[in-house]
């Protein structure tokens, strides 16, 4: 059979000797045959091994794949080996060996019958009748007959699914078109074995069981197995359709006929056919090879244009939200009309949450952006992807008629950063860091989020925060927020803490030894223990501290004074990296 014809009922030589003139006519080879035959060729007519006519056993090839071989009893009795003549034959992937006797006298076939049975080729013995000419038009005739069948219903089901496509209708409908030509269920699952589409005609499965199953069904695949390999000799070099044997998560073994979805031999995902009956009927099984081979295709150009389609939209919403949180827009209808379309609710009151993203390639990322946009299962969210930040604008919006609670938006706040970590940290495996801001209303209460939100994630890379944490929660830095933004906190906080970094010298950082005794409330030794200093070393760094700042280091008033200064040039350095990415453009 022709290469790329699909093969709904190839014939075998099984089938072939049910034919009258065959009948009950085989001598040998009863193992091969499954066997596919596609053409009968005469013993001269054979393409010639090197040297003899035939090559030697375990000498690989497929020359003669579906070749029924057409020969005179008499002259492979003859051949100075049949045993090594036949395992020739079944090695270049001949079908069977059809030997013709003569009228008057018949040689001792058991040395054939043997040799076929050794090589799994079929030895089928001939009348004297049957010529070369009878035997190769019936041969032909089956074969043109199974093609001409197998691509007629090829054709029907292609203009079927091909209708149902051309309708805009989406997977769900060539899934369901899919399920009534096959009469079974069918499963449409991306590259990741998530689960796209189904239908299903009779089996009542929840939700989370179909999904399941695509999950086993993917797993299946990965693994290269098959329900049913190939027989060496069919002649079928490529077929996309594979069968599978699948647990199904509620406990029952089923079979699919599964094939993969890809353009341009990037993987895009599998159609697959579960069989209505175990074990499914031979005919019922070649049918579904057909269908999934052909709506492979179909179901490919239907998840690039979804693709596309989504992507287009991604790119628009990451566009909105970038403008939205950085509070670039200048005109007021033209935010009335974005927002409308991506739903945003103007009036509302939001918040932002920033979460860095390990560097990993564009579609890992955009994957986990995916994810965290579907993290709530309630209420308006976006998530965007901004360089190696997912930024998510969420809303937190109170019940109808119920006034504002703070206490009641804070928890909020801390759950769905909790959420927000935890999917992160699952899907990267590793540490993760959540920072938001605090929740205001409108399109410039977002960006003062937004604002708020990378303020606290600047401070973390700086200062000891829990992997959660709002700006809220930093209250200090909060309230020496205007100090820091102003030439007089500055200069307060540079006087303080430069003639600590002046007398650094060799003997260590004396800015960090003031920052680790103030921390333990001024206990010597718990400090010298949190450096891993000896304490007559702590003690000799703080007298030299005292020094350099011309102020005894164990008053309340100069620590007090020390960790201020700190603070805002903590803040400041934060707000400083910060400034050339929030602030708008000129």
């Amino acid at each position: 059979m022709a290469h790329g014809v699909p093969h709904m009922s190839p014939m075998t030589v099984e089938s072939l000797l049910a034919e009258p003139v065959l009948r009950g006519r085989l001598l040998g080879g009863k193992a091969g045959l499954r066997r596919t035959v596609s053409w009968c060729l005469p013993l001269a007519e054979l393409p010639r091994g090197p040297g003899s006519g035939h090559r030697p056993s375990g000498a690989a090839g497929d020359d003669l794949a579906g070749i029924a071989v057409y020969a005179a009893a008499a002259q492979l009795v003859a051949a100075p080996d049949p045993r090594l003549l036949l395992a020739g034959f079944a090695q270049r992937g001949a079908a069977a060996v059809l030997a013709r006797a003569r009228a008057a006298t018949e040689p001792d076939l058991a040395p054939l019958m043997r040799a076929a049975d050794s090589a799994g080729l079929p030895l089928v013995r001939l009348a004297p009748e049957a010529d070369y000419h009878a035997i190769g038009r019936l041969v032909a005739v089956k074969a043109i007959a199974d093609s001409a069948h197998v691509l007629e219903y090829s054709v029907r089901v292609h203009r079927t699914l091909g209708e149902v496509f051309a309708s805009g209708s989406g997977l769900p409908a060539l899934a369901r078109s899919m399920a009534t030509l096959s009469g079974g269920a069918v499963l449409i699952t991306d590259q990741h074995g998530e689960l796209l589409a189904r239908a299903e005609r009779d089996r009542a499965a929840s939700d989370e069981e179909w999904r399941g199953l695509a999950h086993a069904v993917h797993r299946r695949a990965a693994e290269g197995a098959t329900a049913e390999p190939e027989p060496r000799g069919s002649g079928r070099h490529h077929v996309a359709a594979r069968d599978l044997a699948v647990d199904a998560p509620w406990g029952e073994r089923l079979h699919v006929v599964r094939a993969p979805v890809s353009v341009a031999g990037e993987p895009y995902g599998t159609v697959a056919v579960v069989e209505p009956a175990l074990p499914p009927d031979a005919h019922d099984l070649a049918q579904h090879r057909v269908i999934v081979e052909q709506g492979a295709p179909l179901v490919a150009s239907e998840i690039l244009r979804q693709r596309s389609v989504t992507e287009a939209e991604e790119r628009s919403r990451d566009d909105f939200v970038d403008t939205l949180v950085h509070g670039r827009f200048t005109d007021p209808h033209a935010l009335q009309a974005r927002s409308r379309h991506h739903r945003f609710d103007m009036e509302s009151r939001h918040a932002v949450f920033v979460v860095p993203v390990p560097s990993a390639d564009a579609a890992r990322a955009q994957a986990l952006q995916r994810s965290v946009a579907a993290a709530r299962g309630k209420g308006f969210t976006m998530a965007a992807l901004m360089g190696q930040l997912i930024v998510v604008v969420a809303e937190f919006a109170a019940e109808a008629d119920a006034p504002s609670d703070a206490r009641a938006e804070r928890d909020a706040l801390r759950r769905f950063g909790r959420q927000l970590h935890r999917l992160v940290a699952d899907r990267t495996g590793g540490a993760a860091q959540v920072a938001h801001g605090r929740v205001a209303q409108g399109a410039a209460g977002v960006a003062a989020s937004f604002r708020e939100a990378r303020t606290a994630l600047e401070l973390s890379r700086r200062v000891r925060v829990p992997e959660v944490c709002g700006y809220d929660e930093l209250r200090v830095f909060a309230a020496v927020e205007e100090a820091a933004a102003s030439p007089q906190g500055r200069a307060f906080a540079r006087e303080v803490l430069e003639p600590l970094r002046r007398a650094d010298g060799q003997t260590g950082n004396l800015e960090e030894v003031v920052l680790a005794y103030i921390a333990e409330s001024g206990n010597l030794n718990a400090a010298a223990r949190r450096l891993r200093l000896h304490r007559n070393t702590m003690l000799y760094k703080l007298e030299r501290a005292s020094r350099a700042l011309q102020m005894d280091v164990r008053s309340s008033e100069t620590q007090f004074t020390v960790w201020l200064a700190h603070r805002i040039q903590t803040l400041d350095d934060s707000l400083r990296a910060l400034r050339a990415e929030l602030s708008p453009p000129a």
